[in-house]
Formats: structure tokens, C-alpha cells, sequence
């Protein structure tokens, strides 16, 4: 793994052969982390435990870049591991299901640039 700094925080970035390796030793008999969908420019991570005596799977979506070597691989680029965005995992709880693969300061720096992703969103009318 490599820190960028170019922002004033950390970001950890991990090839997609590495990541791969990584979410098997973060995995648990409680909590299995695996590689749901890989496309251009994103890979989406889906870990599925049991939150609240129900099994959920959420999901994150992390932006990839190829890794500018000659003989680069286009099925192992790398992985910047600051999520875009997540997929069913609608509260805070969900979310910090991957605090093993992201770390606690990115998800406090997710919640804090998203603050509308905290709140429960109800249909009126």
C-alpha cells in the first residue's frame, strides 16, 4: 500500500490483486469482505455479516486508476481505498462494517463531507 498526500488527508491506495488478499485477512466467520463488481474507473466492495440478528450486505464503491507501468494490467489496477459512495448501507452502523478495510478517519471524513447520508429518509404524501 501507498499514502498519497496530496490532500490534506491520507488516502491508502492497494493494486486490485493486493486488495483481494487484504479482504480475505480482514474477513471474519462474522463478517466476509469480497469483491463484488469491478468496472472502469470503480470496484465495488461487498461485505455480508449479521447487523441487528439479520444478515445485511452492504456495499462500497471505490474509484480505481490504471497504475502506469508499460506492461500495465488492466485487470489489476489500483484502488483508492476512499469510497465514492455506499449501497445498502443506509446508517452509520452499516457503514462502519468497513472500518476494517477503510480505517475510522476516512469514514469520519465520509460523514462529515456527507451529512445528508446520516439521515433516514422518509416519503411523505
Amino acid at each position: 500500500m501507498r499514502i498519497l498526500t496530496k490532500r490534506f488527508e491520507n488516502v491508502q491506495v492497494i493494486t486490485m490483486a493486493s486488495l483481494r488478499q487484504h479482504l480475505e485477512q480482514i474477513s471474519s466467520k462474522d463478517c466476509r469482505f469480497s469483491i463484488d463488481k469491478a468496472r472502469s474507473g470503480r470496484v465495488s466492495v461487498r461485505a455480508e455479516c449479521c447487523h441487528g440478528g439479520k444478515k445485511v450486505r452492504p456495499a462500497v464503491v471505490l474509484p480505481t486508476y490504471p497504475t502506469g507501468h508499460e506492461h500495465d494490467d488492466p485487470v489489476n489496477p489500483n484502488v483508492v481505498l476512499d469510497p465514492i459512495e455506499f449501497h445498502d448501507a443506509d446508517s452509520t452502523h452499516l457503514r462502519e462494517v468497513f472500518e476494517p478495510l477503510l480505517g475510522s478517519a476516512v469514514l469520519q471524513y465520509y460523514e462529515k463531507m456527507h451529512p445528508a447520508a446520516q439521515l433516514q429518509m422518509t416519503r411523505c404524501c
